[in-house]
């Protein structure tokens, strides 16, 4: 249970809801529509309420409150579909093949599985960028090679990841890489780290997490994501 005064299945099952567009749709009735308007007034007083109690219940209370109470159903409570597009804009920052709904949904994941602030990441997110095995990219004001085992990179100085091709929007272990990249992006404006490395141990923990509650097992060299998390 979270000191918010709602639990981690409610604010998910909340986000899931309101991300995947489930409740009234097009043409359902008034009824409907006012039963879920219902849900989110209850929902939000309660997360006015938390607003006092820490800076992540804070961050709960807007995040999930926005996302439930701004989704496809209530957009449409007219009955008309013409302002439902609206509402899946992706934001410019964000490429249109990863989508709103998949970078909200890593976005709640880290402000329910960390104690960081993620307005910033959810308001204003890092530029994101596409690059291919061999290019040559201008990281951290040099140039580095692409090779086949860098599959992403945040560029702290920017704000900007880079994800490597082939990467997919439905393939879980590629959605992991992002979520990582966009939890070094919420450190940094959390904390202050010892050294460049120092966020990787808690990067990597958090994504072997994420990986784990989506059903996946991946072999991570903890040995080596240990010696890179060690500042000399």
């Amino acid at each position: 249970m979270l000191r918010c005064g709602f639990s981690e299945p409610v604010i998910r099952d909340l986000v899931k809801n309101a991300l995947g567009g489930q409740g009234p749709l097009c043409g359902q009735s008034s009824r409907s529509i006012a039963v879920q308007q219902r849900l989110c007034d209850h929902f939000l007083m309660a997360s006015w309420k938390a607003l006092s109690r820490t800076p992540r219940c804070a961050a709960l209370a807007v995040i999930v409150g926005f996302l439930l109470c701004t989704s496809p159903a209530f957009a449409i409570a007219s009955g008309s579909c013409a302002s439902r597009p609206s509402i899946q804009e992706v934001d410019p920052q964000v490429p249109s093949v990863i989508g709103k709904q998949l970078f909200d949904e890593i976005i709640a994941w880290i402000a329910i599985n960390t104690s960081y602030d993620v307005a910033q990441a959810y308001n204003d997110p890092p530029t994101i960028s596409f690059c291919e095995i061999g290019d040559v990219i201008d990281y951290e004001q040099s140039d580095l090679l692409v090779d086949a085992a860098l599959l992403a990179a945040f560029d702290r100085g920017r704000r900007h990841i880079f994800l490597t091709h082939p990467w997919s929007p439905v393939n879980l272990f590629d959605q992991s890489v992002l979520l990582h990249e966009l939890i070094h992006d919420v450190q940094l404006q959390n904390r202050t780290w010892e050294c460049v490395g120092a966020p990787e141990s808690e990067a990597y923990l958090l994504q072997d997490k994420w990986l784990v509650e989506h059903g996946v097992r991946h072999p991570f060299d903890w040995q080596m994501i240990r010696l890179l998390s060690q500042c000399q």
